[in-house]
């Protein structure tokens, strides 16, 4: 299994982010924040290909063991000519922590994130 999961969208990098956000929104989950690593780096002369990292988590309370997987992050970066939304795989977690027995709580999780993934890139243009 890979790591990510990753799509590739058929619009802009500015048109992606925004279609993330929607698609976040939409997938009942929020933003908490939102890390523009691409301009913070450019800023202090370290000028790299676009790259903006959502941090992203359920907009209902989780608990215990829940929060070992969260925030979720999503990525948005350009890779050639392409503009990429990728998203590390929650149930990796269940590997790392496998005392808190995370296996259905983070597949459900990668289910959502998933979602949000491919909302984003299949919702384009709307």
């Amino acid at each position: 299994m890979d790591y990510a999961y990753k799509r590739c969208g058929t619009s802009g990098f500015t048109e992606t982010i925004e279609a993330v956000e929607r698609s976040v929104c939409d997938h009942g989950f929020v933003v908490h924040q939102r890390h523009d690593i691409g301009a913070a780096l450019a800023a202090k002369g370290f000028p790299i290909r676009p790259l903006l990292i959502f941090e992203v988590a359920p907009a209902e309370e989780v608990d215990d063991p829940v929060t070992l997987i969260m925030p979720c992050r999503i990525n948005v970066y350009e890779d050639d000519n392409d503009v990429v939304v990728a998203a590390l795989r929650p149930s990796l977690f269940s590997a790392v922590f496998p005392e808190h027995e995370l296996d259905d709580i983070a597949d459900r999780f990668e289910k959502k994130v998933v979602e949000i993934v491919d909302g984003a890139v299949d919702g384009q243009g709307e």
